[in-house]
């Protein structure tokens, strides 16, 4: 049962960070001038990027900061600076930041890939919030489990909620007509003006508790 509970705990916040319901619009403006099979093969192609890109990440993204000599706290306050500013463009702008949508070349293998996959389904949001759920539910499995092995099965329940997360995302714009028939564009654009705000506050949550793991080592060090 507190498998099921963290789980829950973990989907969420990748749900709010993937966002289906604001790519939803995004993906819809950058697909118009192609053809539904067009669509189908750029949605296929972004959702497997944003799959292994996302999984790979949370497999080695904190082997790649220990051998870049980055602590997670720099990349926690580092992290939630960026998404406190792709939010507030977000929210004043139309669409979302880094869209091309007038790419010449193949869609499936330019647009599916950047900048659909990369940076708008996997970015900054979806790969810090990754790293910083394997961290804040790591140390209570590994007291469980014991080390390695609590980090893995955190790992994997992470990689499984982005897994879904993304599988969602494809859904929701493999039937992405039918959507915006029933919903109407204009409420799809207000909901993801509201997940940005709630991103922005994850953002900040990120800013808080970097700064104070920093401040918390600095004080520890002192005292000693």
């Amino acid at each position: 049962m507190q498998f099921l509970y963290d789980f829950v705990r973990i989907f969420i916040p990748l749900a709010v960070v993937i966002d289906p319901a604001g790519m939803l619009p995004v993906y819809l403006a950058m697909t118009t001038r192609y053809t539904p099979e067009q669509r189908r093969r750029i949605a296929k192609r972004a959702s497997w990027v944003a799959t292994f890109t996302g999984v790979g990440f949370i497999a080695f993204g904190q082997l790649i900061l220990s051998v870049m000599g980055v602590r997670f706290a720099d990349f926690q306050i580092a992290g939630g600076i960026l998404l406190v500013v792709l939010c507030i463009i977000d929210v004043l702008i139309p669409g979302k930041p880094a869209v091309n949508e007038h790419a010449d070349s193949d869609p499936a293998s330019a647009i599916g890939i950047v900048p659909l996959a990369i940076p708008l389904i996997v970015g900054p949001a979806t790969m810090t919030t990754s790293l910083l759920l394997v961290n804040s539910y790591a140390r209570g499995y590994e007291e469980r489990f014991g080390a390695p092995w609590g980090a893995i099965i955190v790992a994997t329940m992470v990689s499984a909620a982005l897994v879904m997360n993304v599988l969602l995302l494809f859904i929701v714009m493999w039937h992405s007509d039918t959507l915006v028939r029933v919903v109407g564009k204009n409420v799809m654009m207000v909901i993801n003006k509201i997940v940005m705000i709630l991103l922005a506050a994850i953002a900040v949550s990120l800013i808080r508790q970097g700064v104070m793991s920093i401040v918390s080592e600095l004080l520890l060090t002192r005292s000693q």
